[in-house]
């Protein structure tokens, strides 16, 4: 057989080892090099490699035809050098909803193939015999569990999407009014209550590639706040032990996750290449039906299209028909460029928790957004 001479790379980010969606990309990859004669071959890289990577183009003036990303990662547009995608091109696949979670000032940046990318609770039927709706089921069984070794409930609270789950709780949101806003009342309240919860043993904080994922399957953590995208992982794994249900109300209040889309983006100006059709052919290809249905089929994830979405929750198992009933109880994510100096934000501030104050994390807060901001001012 005659080697493709066309190659399109393809950059994206890797979760580690509860990562099923890259199983799915690999042979969507595979199939479209086979059909069509040109080679997409994907890159894969932890997020934080993929983030830094992405920020660098501009300077660099390299980078991949292609990258599957989170929403927010649209914000990246001037850094990155992304392509606009041709407007109305995929209007006859994608709902106006589903396009916009791509969409900075007008301008769309990304074509979305998966959505949802949210946090849901997943629970141990075992260990939980009822859904822990309310935070204070965690609280009821510490004494219990605690005596058995096991953690109530853990998340990875040195990330800062983690965060707002606590943030909502309490009223608090990272916006408002088009600014950056994280040196609230709001922020204080939920550090002192992460802290006081993983002070007296309710709430631990792990590693949400790795020990999160593998603490709970052996039965050591009750129930984790954790992702949409890692149920396919955990239901392989424990079967008819994992259930899942929305986040908590805490202190009266409803937790909201965000949501947002995964999708494809054109670094480096990829769309005035030469390779600019083949790029828009493997989106084509990437939003057909077939493909879409081995998102949802083979790794379950939630796909974009609605048609697809739809067969989905008509066949999905009682767990992934919560999983899509959990999207009533969030919020869009916002993609505003300072989205990244906002997230910096909170991780300085998570980070100085395990051994600070919840004072001093604020104070770390305050001091990276002004930092941060002050930089991209001058």
């Amino acid at each position: 057989m005659e080697e493709n001479k066309t190659e399109i790379v393809l950059w994206h980010e890797f979760d580690g080892p509860g990562d099923t969606s890259i199983e799915v990309l690999e042979e969507i990859c595979r199939l479209y090099s086979v059909r069509h004669g040109v080679q997409v071959t994907p890159e894969v890289m932890y997020i934080t490699e993929l983030t830094d990577r992405l920020n660098q183009i501009k300077e660099t003036q390299q980078g991949p035809h292609l990258a599957l990303v989170p929403a927010d990662m649209a914000s990246y547009a001037g850094n990155g050098l992304y392509s606009e995608v041709p407007a109305g091109m995929f209007a006859d696949a994608l709902t106006e909803d589903v396009l916009a979670t791509m969409r900075l000032n007008g301008v769309q940046y990304g074509v979305p193939v998966l959505r949802g990318n949210h946090l849901v609770v997943y629970y141990n039927r075992e260990i939980f015999a009822n859904p822990p709706t309310a935070w204070e089921a965690f609280e009821e069984a510490a004494e219990r569990l605690s005596a058995l070794g096991i953690v109530p409930v853990a998340a990875d609270l040195k990330q800062s999407f983690w965060m707002i789950p606590f943030l909502s709780a309490f009223g608090g949101w990272p916006v408002e009014a088009d600014k950056p806003n994280v040196v609230s009342p709001e922020v204080k309240q939920a550090l002192h209550f992460i802290k006081d919860c993983m002070d007296r043993g309710v709430l631990a904080s792990l590693d949400g590639s790795h020990a999160l994922l593998e603490q709970f399957i052996d039965g050591k953590v009750g129930a984790i706040i954790c992702g949409e995208w890692i149920y396919n992982h955990l239901d392989k794994h424990m079967g008819d032990q994992l259930a899942v249900c929305q986040l908590p109300v805490i202190e009266g209040r409803q937790a909201l996750s965000m949501s947002s889309s995964i999708g494809l983006i054109y670094p480096n100006q990829s769309l005035s290449s030469e390779e600019r059709e083949h790029i828009l052919a493997f989106t084509h290809f990437m939003l057909s039906d077939e493909c879409q249905t081995m998102w949802a089929d083979q790794v379950q994830r939630i796909p974009a299209r609605e048609e697809a979405l739809n067969r989905l929750a008509a066949s999905a198992s009682p767990s992934k028909r919560m999983i899509l009933s959990c999207l009533e109880h969030t919020r869009p994510m916002p993609i505003e460029p300072f989205m990244l100096h906002v997230w910096g934000a909170l991780i300085a501030g998570l980070n100085e928790l395990p051994t600070g104050s919840p004072e001093q994390a604020l104070r770390a807060i305050e001091r990276t957004i002004q930092e941060s901001l002050s930089t991209v001012r001058s």
